[in-house]
């Protein structure tokens, strides 16, 4: 009977382990799941920054263009009476 005893003994033990085990475990997939989250987070943000950058600099570059166009012979600026001025 003694023997039956010890045997419960070890396996109650072994439960408790094994419970300590598992809620440490859920502690580290509960903060996992928070950092991945942050992280998803993070990126969501760093997505409309890259394409708010994006955009801004499609804007400039379209500025750009339109300037340097506008300093051609051919562009927007009328550059037949600077010619007959000089």
């Amino acid at each position: 009977m003694e023997a039956h005893e010890q045997r419960m003994s070890r396996v109650e033990e072994n439960l408790v382990v094994q419970g300590e085990m598992l809620n440490r475990i859920d502690q580290r997939l509960d903060r996992l799941t928070a950092l991945f989250e942050q992280s998803e987070a993070a990126r969501a943000e760093d997505r409309e920054r890259i394409r708010l950058l994006q955009g801004a600099m499609t804007s400039l570059f379209e500025h750009m263009e339109a300037f340097i166009r506008g300093l051609r012979p051919n562009g927007h600026e009328d550059h037949e009476d600077k010619a007959g001025d000089a």
